[in-house]
């Protein structure tokens, strides 16, 4: 089994992060990454993780971590997405519990939320499957939220 890894978004990684792509039918659920990268530069005050995911030192995915609530105890998730040649081949499964112990080593939370769009029904199965709980009443412009308690 390949060794999987995340890093930091460098000058060195920037180009294959910013070339990975999800399927045409995806793209409405989700920004481009060079659409993140760049908002990571116009919204300073969410203090923005962009990551690199790897397998066997090669960039297949990407993920965004930041807007960190000390006082509520909680980071987000946002952008988490797989290259669309490597999807359905266990890698999301296998990403997203490494993305979480990363966030709670480098991060003092208690809960890591996230938000999908109420139509993507894939995202809610994947995020349900992983224990983020749906967080009645509460929307992100529309999106649904979810939390997974992690401490």
């Amino acid at each position: 089994m390949s060794v999987l890894t995340i890093s930091p978004v460098t000058d060195e990684n920037r180009r294959a992060v910013i070339a990975l792509q999800v399927t045409p039918s995806q793209t409405t659920f989700i920004e481009s990454n060079a659409e993140s990268l760049t908002e990571v530069q116009d919204t300073p005050q969410f203090d923005w993780h962009p990551l690199a995911l790897l397998r066997a030192n090669v960039v297949v995915g990407f993920a965004m971590i930041g807007a960190y609530n000390a006082e509520a105890g909680y980071i987000w998730l946002d952008r988490f997405m797989i290259d669309s040649r490597l999807q359905h081949q266990g890698l999301g499964n296998r990403f997203l519990p490494l993305i979480c112990k990363y966030i709670v080593e480098q991060w003092p939370v208690k809960d890591i939320v996230l938000s999908y769009n109420p139509t993507n029904r894939i995202a809610a199965t994947f995020y349900a499957k992983h224990g983020f709980i749906v967080v009645p009443d509460m929307n992100d412009n529309g999106d649904t939220m979810a939390v997974l308690h992690v401490r």
